[in-house]
């Protein structure tokens, strides 16, 4: 095979691959959480909470997921829960620091 086939082959296995994952972006089906996400944060964890949602929620969706909502604390408590029982990585502080933020921001 000539070197320019094996360019084009190349580069029509990228384009390829991109289009599905251009596909399954949209998908609505669970996801797998990368091995670099689950693992626990190795500096210094960030306090700040609206960077938190921004950063670590947005790992499996959209941040503006839990913006357009309105809970109670509990309600948040609940959910914060269930999305660390998925995978999300945070210390007790950056989940406490993440649920007074939420509760503050987006509650009733």
């Amino acid at each position: 095979m000539s070197k320019m086939n094996t360019v084009k082959l190349i580069c029509l296995w990228l384009v390829i691959m991109a289009a599905l994952v251009a596909c399954n972006a949209g998908s609505s089906q669970p996801t797998q959480v990368p091995a670099a996400a689950t693992a626990p944060p190795s500096e210094k964890p960030a306090l700040d909470a609206a960077t938190l949602l921004d950063t670590r929620c947005s790992t499996c969706h959209s941040a503006d997921k839990a913006k357009q909502a309105q809970k109670t604390r509990e309600q948040w408590v609940q959910t914060v829960t269930r999305m660390a029982g998925k995978g999300a990585q945070l210390t007790e502080a950056e989940k406490t620091a993440l649920l007074d933020y939420l509760a503050k921001t987006y509650g009733p």
